[in-house]
């Protein structure tokens, strides 16, 4: 019986030892950078969902271009580029959400590693900008909306950069040691070059290799175009979309707010319901209204840093990733699994007495949708948390029929009809609230003073 007793006393020792050295191991991998995938293993990706909530997903991913433009230079000396003697040519993307994801998912890795290395900002001039456009092996991506550049590392790896620009345009462009950095910060209009002397151009240069010119060009490069903004990107023929359905997801009433509420993350048991002309729900100090239009307006009226919806690491250096990173999966909670095919995409970060503005919009394969309010979901950061956001809630399917679209040059002259030289010319769906959604040009205006 003894050495019964001693016998499970040596064993229980030994798998105490076993779980202690284990856990050490553990700790000791992922406090390595090799243990990078591990951490990730580890770890849960996103926020906890509620059930009937999405978690991340392609269609939510705030980093994917709405148009891609590759340059391919003539001339052997770079690599990858057509051979001595060829002309250029040029690839051009837009309005295709998964032509689109393709190309960038191939350019991604030289992207992270130019912005985790890029040296300080030198502003250049316009001239260089349209030559680094055209004139060098290289890969132009347009966001349309404007993403902080912490925020685009933060998406595409975790990481950070020691950029601090907003842009919606940016080139990555091939020179004889390394990788450049073009963009244009929206915040003053001025255009900027970083250069890395880390990133490898050649693994750019085969991300883009075996890609051919489609006619692709910018109003710069063509005289019938000079009324519009010079950035603005063409093709010769009228681009083809579709007409999409749309409908209001919320039409059950008390049904589909306690639906939405509980994908938002509130505690059905603690939370009271009620009408008035909207419904309303509310729980302690959070509330959401929801109205018959399929708005729903959430409220926070309790004390600074508490709420439903807190920033992680709040006044440290990633505040502002998080807070744009918070709002975009609230967001993706409540109207990722109701907006049909319609994708969200960040718009805009304005930064506000002791937080930020965040909005999101929709876009359908590539293509932005204007609202009645301009926006899919706008966020109000403050103080440690969410404190106010409203979202609109449209569900969008494509239909058969096409839309009847204009050639860009007849386009570009209803806009110079209307004294709007300089704006953009820009594909956009327009969502009045009806039934259907068809696709026509708008003008965005894109113009800074620049010194």
């Amino acid at each position: 019986m003894e050495n019964k007793k001693r016998t499970r006393s040596v064993e229980l020792i030994k798998d105490v030892l076993i779980a202690a050295l284990t856990l050490s191991a553990l700790w000791l991998a992922v406090q390595t950078p090799l243990a990078a995938p591990l951490r990730g293993l580890l770890r849960e990706e996103g926020r906890m969902t509620a059930p009937g909530q999405v978690q991340e997903t392609d269609r939510g991913s705030g980093a994917l271009p709405m148009a891609m433009v590759v340059n391919l230079p003539g001339g052997s000396e770079l690599p990858l580029a057509l051979p001595e003697g060829a002309e250029g040519a040029r690839r051009g993307l837009q309005y295709d959400q998964a032509a689109c994801q393709e190309l960038f998912q191939r350019v991604a890795g030289p992207l992270v590693e130019t912005l985790s290395s890029a040296g300080a900002p030198e502003q250049v001039s316009r001239r260089r900008w349209e030559g680094a456009l055209t004139g060098a092996l290289g890969v132009y991506m347009d966001f349309q909306g404007k993403i902080p550049l912490p925020v685009l590392a933060g998406w595409l790896s975790e990481g950070e950069t020691q950029l601090t620009a907003t842009v919606r345009r940016l080139a990555l462009v091939v020179w004889e040691d390394g990788v450049d950095l073009y963009y244009r910060d929206e915040t003053d209009g001025r255009y900027y070059r970083c250069r890395s002397e880390v990133a490898d151009p050649f693994v750019l240069a085969e991300a883009l290799g075996g890609l051919t010119g489609n006619g692709a060009f910018y109003a710069f490069e063509s005289e019938l175009y000079q009324d519009l903004d010079p950035d603005t990107l063409l093709f010769p023929e009228a681009p083809s979309v579709p007409v999409y359905t749309a409908a209001n997801p919320m039409n059950a009433g008390q049904e589909s707010l306690q639906t939405l509420v509980q994908d938002l993350g509130f505690s059905l048991n603690s939370t009271s319901f009620y009408s008035t002309d909207e419904q309303v729900a509310r729980s302690g100090d959070d509330s959401v209204r929801l109205s018959d239009r399929g708005i729903a307006q959430y409220q926070y009226e309790g004390g600074v840093g508490g709420g439903l919806f807190p920033i992680p690491g709040w006044g440290e250096k990633g505040a502002l990733f998080n807070s744009v990173e918070t709002c975009r999966q609230i967001a993706l909670s409540a109207l990722g699994a109701r907006c049909g095919e319609a994708r969200l995409y960040l718009r805009s970060v304005t930064e506000t007495e002791g937080g930020w503005e965040i909005d999101f919009g929709y876009s359908l394969n590539g293509v932005p949708v204007l609202t009645e309010g301009r926006h899919a979901a706008r966020f109000l950061v403050r103080g440690g948390g969410v404190v106010q956001f409203s979202l609109y809630l449209r569900s969008y399917a494509s239909g058969a029929a096409p839309c009847l679209v204009l050639p860009p040059r007849q386009g570009a002259a209803a806009l110079a009809a209307r004294s709007l030289e300089g704006a953009e010319l820009l594909l956009t769906y327009s969502d009045s609230g009806g039934d259907t959604v068809s696709a026509g040009w708008s003008a965005r205006d894109n113009r800074r003073e620049e010194g």
